[in-house]
């Protein structure tokens, strides 16, 4: 049995899943950045995806929602 995620249709839910994508992505984008350009990172910069994680499984996660969706 699998589940299908759909994007949320509350503007709450929506707001979170698409906050926590740009966080993913702008995430993923400095560091390609720092590693083209040769910088050090700090050994637990994969947690800075943690915040931006909790927002998308926020907005699309039904027990984690703020404003429950309508089914």
């Amino acid at each position: 049995m699998t589940r299908q995620y759909k994007l949320p249709k509350r503007w709450f839910n929506k707001g979170l899943v698409y906050a926590g994508l740009f966080g993913v992505v702008f995430q993923l984008c400095a560091f390609v950045f720092s590693w083209w350009h040769g910088f050090a990172l700090h050994g637990g910069w994969w947690l800075m995806l943690l915040a931006p994680g909790l927002c998308i499984a926020s907005g699309m996660l039904p027990s984690l929602q703020l404003q429950q969706e309508q089914e």
